[in-house]
């Protein structure tokens, strides 16, 4: 039998999660495992999203969450932020895909 992990939490956020990142112009998508942490993407949806920090905000708000270290930018110009959940043994990388509008090829 494998190890008991937070997959059961993630799961339970999820949609409020996908709520408040929806009211702020974004499609939240969930990538991984959920084994360790849970790895999410926001998507813009709309012509103009919220802000990064904005949407993160919303989310401390709702939960027990706080972000941690800096934010990091990534291949593609995705933006990813490490939030802790609770005690901080649970851990959402939250990343952000840019917003502006990309050439067609």
């Amino acid at each position: 039998m494998k190890v008991a992990n937070y997959a059961p939490v993630y799961c339970a956020i999820y949609p409020q999660l996908a709520e408040i990142a929806r009211s702020h112009g974004y499609a939240l998508a969930i990538h991984g495992s959920l084994g360790r942490d849970m790895d999410l993407i926001c998507i813009p949806w709309v012509d103009k999203p919220s802000g990064s920090l904005i949407v993160i905000k919303d989310m401390c708000n709702e939960f027990a969450i706080k972000e941690i270290g800096q934010s990091e930018i990534k291949e593609h110009g995705r933006v990813a932020h490490t939030l802790s959940i609770c005690h901080g043994e649970c851990f959402i990388d939250l990343s952000f895909m840019p917003t502006q509008k990309m050439e067609q090829s």
